[in-house]
């Protein structure tokens, strides 16, 4: 089955590795492949998922777009990203593992860096055996028929309104 974790509020990621515990502690093969997360930047997930048997995580070296300020290094990030989609395209399609997270595949797509027919069709083709998890912020309509479940995370509430910056541990 396929799922969406997607919308503004806090949890997204959270929510994806949760699952990703569950399914471990079940015995079955789970990797996860992070889009837009440099690795130079340690985060919660990534110092805990190494001590999890049958969790693999996997970081591409990609900053955010929005970061990035010229048309040279935008173009160099979405060939970077293509390149990496592919990888986790041939991993899903191997049927090697029970689940595959795609974490913030969503901006990704959104923001063009995947081309969303050619993401739509790993949907439509991806094996039933293997459970989907997507997450990220963006336009998901095209992608939510595909779906079988989506959770939106609201915004409704956060320390960040109060310029409080991210905390060790629970942001990241």
């Amino acid at each position: 089955m396929i799922h969406i974790y997607t919308g503004n509020g806090k949890g997204k990621t959270t929510s994806a590795f949760g699952l990703a515990m569950r399914a471990c502690g079940q015995g079955l093969n789970v990797i996860v492949f992070q889009f837009l997360k440099p690795m130079g930047f340690l985060c919660g997930e990534q110092a805990t998922a190494k001590n999890i048997k049958g969790l693999k995580l996997v970081r591409f070296d990609q900053r955010h777009p929005m970061f990035e300020t010229s048309p040279a290094s935008i173009s160099k990030l979405t060939k970077v990203i293509k390149k990496d989609f592919e990888k986790a395209k041939k991993t899903i399609l191997s049927k090697k593992y029970n689940m595959v997270i795609l974490d913030e595949i969503i901006n990704a797509v959104d923001q063009g860096f995947i081309n969303k027919k050619v993401f739509l069709r790993l949907l439509k083709t991806s094996p039933e055996q293997t459970e989907l998890i997507l997450t990220g912020r963006g336009d998901i309509s095209d992608i939510e028929r595909y779906a079988d479940y989506v959770t939106v995370m609201i915004d409704k509430k956060h320390p960040f309104r109060k310029i409080r910056g991210a905390r060790k541990g629970v942001e990241y």
